[in-house]
């Protein structure tokens, strides 16, 4: 299959935008996050493996950070969700979220949430007001991070 000229540049505006989502750690101070895939917003997600906790032998607790694009939908949530809270959302550049997963019964909850701007500075944090458990499906990206998370 011979490529055209527009070909090329599709390949490689594919593969920079890919190489731009990887410094969001590096300039926050995050040597140690590990990328697992996107959001559903196609935002890039991370894990911090090296912090992984285990309070019983089903349970894995692990942050993860998400990195949201100038224009993405979950940035525009926060900013939202940051307004309700007379919180500014200027200078938004991270989340990094504290998931608790049951290993064996593909269970996963959030419980804590920490937004950050890009000096890493927390902007707010709260405990998550969704603390319910949630299924994780084959193939999902929360199926991701539990297999980095969970002890085989």
């Amino acid at each position: 299959m011979k490529l055209t000229p527009l070909s090329y540049f599709f390949i490689f505006f594919v593969c920079m935008s890919f190489f731009e989502a990887t410094p969001v750690c590096a300039q926050a101070g995050k040597e140690q996050w590990t990328f697992v895939g996107f959001t559903k917003y196609r935002d890039a997600l991370y894990i911090e493996k090296k912090g992984i906790f285990y309070p019983s032998p089903d349970i894995a607790m692990v942050w993860s950070l998400i990195a949201p694009s100038e224009k993405s939908k979950y940035r525009q949530e926060v900013k939202g969700e940051l307004k309700k809270l007379k919180k500014s959302a200027k200078g938004l550049k991270y989340t990094e979220i504290l998931n608790e997963i049951e290993c064996r019964g593909n269970r996963i909850r959030f419980l804590q949430i920490v937004h950050f701007n890009a000096e890493g500075a927390i902007i707010h944090s709260a405990a998550s007001a969704d603390q319910e458990w949630k299924i994780i499906y084959s193939g999902s990206l929360w199926q991701n991070i539990q297999s980095a998370a969970c002890k085989n």
